[in-house]
């Protein structure tokens, strides 16, 4: 019932907020498209297994299953709302501070943060050494329209110990208000490995 009712926001969710995103644009801040893409790829070729969390207002679900192409998809795809940054509606919209060292670790901090109104406030990257030696990415999203209301935290997290880029785990937190309906507060963890 949990997994049925989450799946249905996610995917109402995702229905509406995709419906432009076949369209070719140029990725001027970072291709997160190409990235979860490659993820995709790469979690299904190490055949690696999934544990994941569900919390959805106050009950949990767990599951620990092997990952296929499908399933792996449909995980990420979410992940690919933070390529509205790219889009032409945003063009110069972000601010991109580099090189700020992260205070509560010893990553380094690639921050870009909107100047004007946008579902995508701020996109932290942090990375150590080499920005395409990539450890994590954090986001919020907010969405606000005449149905619902919804924000969500996004992370993911990669490891590099091998030489490729490799997703390890990844996070929602957030809320979703429809109209007429009370506020369902969500919490997704993915943890990937052998």
């Amino acid at each position: 019932m949990i997994r049925a009712l989450f799946l249905f926001i996610l995917g109402f969710t995702l229905f509406t907020s995709c419906n432009q995103s076949n369209l070719k644009y140029e990725k001027l801040y970072f291709d997160f498209d190409s990235l979860i893409t490659a993820q995709e790829g790469a979690v299904v070729k190490n055949k690696l297994r999934l544990s994941k969390v569900v919390l959805l207002d106050g009950k949990q679900d767990q599951s620990a299953s092997p990952v296929d192409s499908a399933g792996i998809a449909q995980e990420l795809d979410v992940f690919r709302q933070l390529d509205l940054i790219n889009k032409p509606l945003y063009r110069n919209a972000y601010q991109v501070s580099d090189g700020v060292e992260d205070s509560h670790s010893n990553l380094t901090l690639r921050k870009y943060t909107t100047t004007r109104q946008s579902p995508i406030p701020w996109v932290n990257f942090y990375y150590q050494g080499n920005f395409h030696d990539l450890k994590k990415i954090e986001s919020l999203y907010r969405e606000n329209n005449t149905l619902y209301s919804t924000e969500r935290r996004l992370l993911l997290e990669f490891d590099s110990s091998s030489g490729k880029l490799l997703l390890s785990r990844y996070q929602l937190v957030g809320f979703q208000k429809m109209i007429l309906n009370d506020t369902v507060y969500f919490s997704v963890e993915g943890v990937l490995g052998r």
